[in-house]
């Protein structure tokens, strides 16, 4: 492992870590790993282990949804952590229910469905996952993720889940009820996020906000955690200009803070992987070339002035790495 970097699966590692040190998850399938805080991971299992309402919140490319999968698809994350907090270690059962899909409250509920009859009602995607979810809460740990509740058509749906994520009883239509104890409600969203035009958000419910009792963001990492998990990913093959790309990946952050570079997508380490796989596949290609297929591939016309300002700040202004402006101007 390198500096600062401990892993989940390693007893003696994961005890050594200090909270703000970084734990590699194992890779779920056909994913990457993940390197999580370790004090974030272990109120996040937890939580999750006590069936408590959770809001996991932060900017896009935080990997929000990624933790959550990893621990789900990978149950030696999940196990290895609760082995380490002294947790009964059972397995998670995880319900991922996408909010776009609700487009008024009572579709929380039921939605409608077409028979052979005809229409009726059934049970909602979300209920019918709480139903088992209880069902199952003896041998596992039933997870019910709630995706992007920031993205959902109107409030009035962020106030329908109030019914939903309760510690009482839930009372159906059709006159059944449905035990929610023993059942963790996970929610994530971009609210704590840096403001993204990208991003229309409706106001979190306050009714709701309070019915979450933990609250964690997770942050992107630092500059020098960012260059350790470069390394760590590429065994070590990667030059320190080639991890310029994390310093020209912070940089985008902060632009975008301040309202600029809006068509280009949050910089994540999957995009630093790409950017130091092409830069060393292609050699014949400059390093500025490569930043502006990978990280910087989505730029609009009216980002290219600080797209190329900030290529000049990482990677230098070189003789032989003129932009094509120039270069169709020597040939007039």
């Amino acid at each position: 492992m390198h500096k600062g970097i401990f892993r989940v699966d390693d007893g003696g590692e994961f005890r050594q870590a200090g909270a703000n040190d970084l734990i590699r998850l194992l890779p779920a399938p056909n994913s990457t790993a993940l390197f999580i805080p370790k004090w974030l991971l272990e109120v996040l299992v937890f939580a999750i282990v006590h069936h408590h309402f959770i809001h996991l919140s932060g900017p896009t490319g935080t990997a929000k949804s990624s933790l959550v999968a990893a621990l789900d698809r990978e149950p030696e994350n999940f196990r290895a952590v609760c082995s380490n907090l002294g947790l009964a270690c059972r397995p998670i059962k995880l319900f991922a229910i996408e909010m776009v899909i609700f487009e008024s409250p009572g579709e929380l509920i039921v939605r409608r469905a077409l028979g052979p009859n005809g229409t009726f009602d059934e049970k909602s995607i979300l209920v019918q996952s709480i139903e088992e979810a209880a069902q199952v809460r003896d041998e596992c740990y039933p997870l019910i993720h709630l995706r992007e509740i920031g993205r959902v058509h109107s409030p009035a749906v962020q106030g329908g889940l109030l019914d939903l994520i309760t510690p009482s009883d839930i009372d159906l239509p059709d006159q059944s009820r449905v035990e929610t104890k023993g059942i963790c409600f996970l929610a994530d969203s971009n609210y704590q996020a840096e403001q993204d035009s990208r991003h229309t958000l409706v106001t979190l419910d306050d009714a709701l906000a309070r019915r979450f009792s933990v609250n964690l963001t997770l942050p992107y990492l630092n500059l020098e955690q960012e260059r350790e998990v470069v390394r760590e990913l590429s065994q070590g093959q990667v030059t320190e200009q080639q991890l310029q790309i994390v310093k020209l990946g912070q940089a985008i952050r902060n632009e975008r803070i301040q309202g600029h570079l809006q068509s280009v997508a949050p910089p994540t380490i999957s995009g630093y992987l790409s950017f130091v796989d092409m830069a060393q596949s292609l050699p014949g290609l400059t390093l500025k070339q490569v930043a502006r297929c990978t990280l910087l591939g989505n730029a609009g016309n009216d980002d290219q002035k600080h797209v190329e300002t900030l290529l000049n700040s990482v990677f230098g202004l070189a003789a032989d790495e003129r932009d094509d402006s120039e270069i169709g101007e020597n040939l007039i």
